[in-house]
C-alpha cells in the first residue's frame, strides 16, 4: 500500500489538533475512522498481524490525494523507524515535539479519569527517541514545534513539506481540549474498570486474537469513544 505521511508522536502533544487540521485539508485524505482514533500500529500490531489490519483503516482513503495518518506512540519504540522506512521506503514522518513539563501536566490530569487514578509520569529525554528518526529519514523528518507561537506559519511549513497548498483550517483556532471535561468518574467508574482492567487485560493475553477483534468489530473505535465522551 501507499503512504505518504505518518504521524509516530509524542503522546499529549497536540497530535489531535493535528489531525483535525490536516484532515481539512483539500489536498489531504485521511480516512473517516483515523480522524477519531490513533492507529498506534507500529510496532507491535505490524509484529502480530502483519500490514493486514492497517491496510483495512484506509479503505475509504482518497488516493488521489496525499495519504497519512497520526498517532502518538510508535516514537517511543526505537526499532519503529527502520520498520517503518522498510515498509515505506518514501513515507514522510512527523514529529509532535512538546515541552516535557507540559506533557507531564497533560498526562497526569487525564490519566484521573481514563485510568481511574492519577498515574506518576515519568519524565524523558525525546531527543533519544528522535535520533533514530533523524538518523533514518534525514530530510523526509519533519518536527512541529508546538511550542511555536505562530502555528499557522509552522503548519504551513509542514503543508509545504507534505507537497500540498498552503492552507487555513478552522481547526487551527480551536481551543485545546482540556482533559477531565465533561467526564463523570463516579457514574461510569464501574464501566471503565470493566473495560480497562478486565476486558482488555483478558483479550491481550493472545494478541492475534485481541488484533483481530479490535480491528474487525472496531473495538478500537468502541473503546476510543468510551473513554472520550463518557
Amino acid at each position: 500500500m501507499r503512504l505518504d505521511f505518518i504521524c509516530v508522536g509524542f503522546g499529549r502533544s497536540g497530535t489531535r489538533w493535528l489531525c483535525n487540521c490536516l484532515s481539512e485539508h483539500p489536498q489531504i485524505s485521511i480516512a473517516p475512522i483515523l480522524k477519531e482514533i490513533e492507529p498506534n500500529y507500529f510496532p507491535e500490531e505490524y509484529e502480530v498481524m502483519g500490514l493486514g489490519n492497517y491496510k483495512k483503516l484506509f479503505a475509504k482513503s482518497d488516493f488521489t490525494k496525499v495519504v497519512g495518518e497520526i498517532s502518538c506512540t510508535p516514537i517511543m519504540h526505537l526499532r519503529t523507524a527502520p520498520l517503518l522506512k522498510k515498509l515505506f521506503p518514501n513515507v514522510k514522518v512527523i514529529i509532535c515535539q512538546r515541552d516535557e513539563e507540559k506533557r507531564k501536566n497533560s498526562y497526569e490530569s487525564v490519566s484521573k479519569y481514563v485510568m481511574l487514578k492519577e498515574q506518576k509520569y515519568e519524565k524523558i529525554n525525546q531527543e533519544n527517541y528522535i535520533r533514530p528518526f533523524r538518523d533514518t529519514f534525514k530530510d523526509n523528518l519533519f518536527i512541529f514545534d508546538m511550542e511555536k507561537t505562530d502555528r499557522e506559519s509552522e503548519l504551513n511549513r509542514l503543508f509545504k513539506f507534505l507537497g500540498v497548498n498552503g492552507f487555513t483550517p478552522e481547526s487551527l483556532y480551536a481551543k485545546d481540549t482540556k482533559a477531565g471535561v465533561g467526564f463523570k468518574p463516579t457514574k461510569y467508574k464501574k464501566t471503565r474498570v470493566l473495560v480497562s482492567h478486565i476486558i482488555r487485560p483478558l483479550l491481550r493475553r493472545n494478541l492475534k486474537t485481541y488484533y483481530f477483534l479490535k480491528r474487525n468489530f472496531r473495538l478500537d473505535l468502541y473503546y476510543q469513544r468510551l473513554h472520550s465522551r463518557l
